[in-house]
């Protein structure tokens, strides 16, 4: 008896491997199987595989196998784990400094796997805490270093910059920074998620609600604000890795392709620059057609 309860443990805490488009989700165990499958996070199309098969099959066939529900319709109680999911939802274990750090390390260097991870709901105030809290240091260490850069070379550039720069490196602007920053980054957070996801909708690719996108939106753009800390080019390899992060989480998070996600995060930006192309032309025909009258 001892030796097949022993197995049947053993068999429970055997990781299995999932794969979507080719993209590795991670490994898990049955019971967080189980639940990734019932609350969406993992798809039936997602390929699974354990030792001891002989092929990657779909979620779907291999779910009551790799995953059987126990009696009552409930799956066996996980071990709990600090592991699953995104560490800084675990900081009251973890620690919060630590929590911190890893999540930033987890989004920016294995992000599918992070959102794959990454439960679609849970709430807005832990990721919309973590967007504002690394984008508030990296939004301080961006004027910190045009405070110094003005200080080593203050006669550069033309008087409005020189002016530009000494304003920004006031006390005022520094304090101001500190008490308006989080309230602008927050209300950015929702605004950008409300964009995105609207625009998810016209794809075809909002597979969750509007709190998968937000959640998204924030650990993204929140692990890549701390990139702003390195000096001279941190802002625009921020910009830039939190445009590919985004597709990703999306992407993972939604269930959609990789080419959907990404039409999706670049529509508002297309849309804009069409909005200013007609703009352009239509005051460009107006000029001409104005000035061929007066003729």
């Amino acid at each position: 008896m001892i030796d097949v309860r022993r197995a049947c443990g053993a068999k429970k805490r055997m990781k299995i491997h999932l794969n979507r488009a080719g993209e590795s989700l991670g490994q898990f165990t049955s019971p967080e199987i189980r639940d990734g499958y019932r609350d969406g996070r993992f798809l039936a199309t997602d390929l699974a595989w354990r030792d001891g098969m002989a092929m990657w099959k779909p979620l779907a066939e291999v779910i009551d196998e790799l995953a059987p529900e126990v009696a009552g319709g409930e799956t066996a109680a996980p071990v709990p784990s600090v592991s699953s999911g995104v560490p800084w939802e675990h900081r009251s274990e973890k620690g919060f400094v630590s929590a911190m750090v890893e999540t930033v390390r987890d989004v920016l260097l294995e992000p599918a796997r992070t959102f794959a991870a990454m439960p679609p709901a849970g709430g807005l105030g832990a990721p919309l805490f973590f967007f504002v809290l690394t984008g508030t240091l990296g939004g301080l260490a961006g004027i910190f270093y045009q405070s110094m850069l003005h200080a080593i070379s203050p006669a550069t550039g033309t008087p409005e910059q020189q002016a530009l720069a000494t304003m920004m490196s006031s006390t005022m602007v520094i304090g101001g920074a500190i008490m308006f920053l989080p309230l602008m980054l927050a209300a950015a957070a929702f605004i950008s998620a409300g964009i995105l996801h609207l625009a998810l909708i016209l794809v075809g690719g909002a597979k969750k609600p509007f709190e998968a996108t937000f959640r998204v939106i924030c650990y993204a753009g929140g692990a890549t604000a701390v990139l702003q800390l390195l000096p001279v080019c941190g802002a625009i390899v921020a910009s830039i890795w939190n445009l590919v992060l985004v597709v990703i989480g999306i992407s993972q998070v939604h269930g959609i392709s990789r080419g959907r996600a990404s039409i999706a995060v670049l529509l508002p930006s297309l849309v804009c620059c069409g909005l200013l192309i007609f703009v352009a032309v239509f005051l460009a025909a107006a000029v001409g057609a104005a000035m061929g009258a007066s003729n």
